[in-house]
């Protein structure tokens, strides 16, 4: 990124905080509007997002037995990632053409085992894609060889997933690789697994394949954050994924296991299981649930099961087909959206009084010893906030500290809405609308007997935790 335009982003943002800024407190001084924004409360399991609505995001999980298979419409686009092993190609066809689905725009493939990809074959037959999206690894089997052959045979667009790439399907739709790397992990297939991040305004889904530890582990170092309300667990609930490390970064509100009754495996195993559980989410599986319907507007998100839904229902708004175009991968850092609840900008240097009930954000998690060796990994140390109020509260000019008791991060101008969770991150990355990063090369926090100290912009002690 050129200097001019890094310039011009920064003078972008400090205008949005200012602007921000004035709203909140014109709307303070008429009317007390803030307390009546319409965010949304704690809703069912405890979800601080989960609320009846009609949003434009539908994702869904569907029912594919052992395997997995994800369809995410926005408007008249379409993702789907995976579609299951051979003999549920006839099923995902059918449900995406009971959706109203007449063309694919994105059509992922996470890594080349049957149960994720053996039902391409026919979706291929069965409609128009605009690009696929591929881990790359190398495979022998008969199943990924007509896969590729079906994709040039129809010259459609291929593309390599890449860590750090996005995906630009929709303005307001955020779409991030997360892995694998550039350097692959070894030749491991699952390991390699392409896990996306999607946004839709305030709301995350992760997706991760058959992603195990080793892919979890690399994803915590990268400087990329992996918080999400609605997690894909990894590998059908193996005890090779979900480590208590990235379900802690990630901090699921609801996580969704994609498996078969009775398989042979024994998916989900009891680790996993416990693992999530014990991280506070709520846990829905295809086996038992059927097909999972997670519905956003943005804001809130609601969770329906097959049995809440008696079937799958149309969703996809009609569009008049377009021929020869497809999503553009770009490869490019995470860029903000231009207007999330969570926007984080520049601090201005005007005084700023406090908006919101202070004393309801509490630091939440923290990790001053990180994975692995801390020096190599200072993105594994990070301290989570969060606002337990039912105001949203303004961050401008607060700090956190160690033992020491010296300001390690002063926050930028940024809102923290009603049971909205943020990490800050020691290291270096992209700040969003769920993450900030401290900058730093060299871990900050003692592994033990050290303390995280949360401070308003006057200097006031708002809460303090240590590990």
């Amino acid at each position: 990124m050129d200097k001019t335009h890094r310039k011009n982003t920064r003078s972008h943002r400090a205008v949005a905080a200012i602007s921000i800024i004035f709203l909140l407190l014109l709307c303070i001084a008429t009317s007390g509007c803030l307390s009546n924004s319409g965010i949304p409360g704690i809703g069912p399991n405890g979800s601080s997002h989960q609320v009846e609505n009609d949003g434009k995001l539908s994702v869904y999980f569907l029912d594919v037995g052992q395997g997995d298979s994800s369809l995410i419409i926005f408007g008249d686009k379409t993702i789907l990632i995976d579609a299951g092993e051979m003999d549920m190609g006839d099923r995902v066809v059918n449900d995406l053409k009971s959706l109203g689905v007449t063309r694919i725009d994105l059509l992922v493939a996470t890594h080349p085992h049957s149960d994720h990809i053996g039902g391409m074959l026919k979706v291929l037959d069965n409609f128009t894609v605009g690009q696929v999206l591929d881990s790359g690894m190398p495979h022998t089997s008969v199943i990924y060889e007509r896969f590729l052959e079906k994709i040039d045979k129809k010259n459609i667009p291929y593309k390599i997933a890449v860590h750090g790439d996005t995906i630009d399907l929709d303005h307001a739709l955020r779409i991030v690789v997360l892995s694998p790397p550039a350097q692959r992990l070894g030749d491991d297939l699952n390991t390699n697994s392409v896990m996306l991040r999607i946004s839709y305004g305030t709301i995350n889904f992760l997706f991760t394949g058959d992603a195990g530890s080793e892919a979890e582990t690399a994803l915590l170092k990268s400087g990329y954050a992996p918080d999400a309300q609605i997690l894909k667990v990894g590998h059908h609930g193996s005890m090779y994924s979900s480590s208590p490390a990235f379900i802690a970064r990630v901090h699921p509100e609801t996580a969704i296991i994609s498996l078969g009754r009775d398989n042979p495996y024994g998916h989900p195993h009891k680790q996993a299981v416990d693992i999530l559980t014990e991280a506070g989410a709520t846990i829905y599986r295809t086996d038992r649930d059927g097909t999972i319907l997670v519905r956003s507007n943005g804001i809130s998100y609601m969770v329906k099961t097959g049995k809440d839904i008696g079937g799958l229902v149309p969703t996809l708004t009609p569009k008049p087909q377009v021929t020869g175009t497809s999503a553009v991968i770009v490869p490019t850092i995470p860029t903000l959206p231009p207007a999330a609840i969570n926007i984080t900008i520049p601090q201005p240097s005007l005084a700023i009084p406090q908006i919101g009930n202070a004393a309801a954000v509490v630091i939440s998690a923290i990790q001053f010893n990180g994975p692995g060796d801390d020096r190599k990994n200072v993105n594994g140390e990070w301290v989570q906030l969060t606002n337990r109020g039912n105001d949203t509260v303004l961050l401008a000019g607060w700090t956190l500290s160690d033992n020491s008791r010296i300001p390690l991060y002063t926050f930028p101008a940024m809102l923290l809405v009603p049971n909205e969770t943020i990490t800050i991150v020691s290291g270096k990355g992209t700040l969003n609308n769920t993450a900030l990063f401290m900058g730093k090369t060299e871990p900050v926090w003692g592994n033990s007997g050290d303390i995280a100290i949360l401070k308003d912009g006057s200097g006031k002690i708002i809460d303090q935790r240590s590990e």
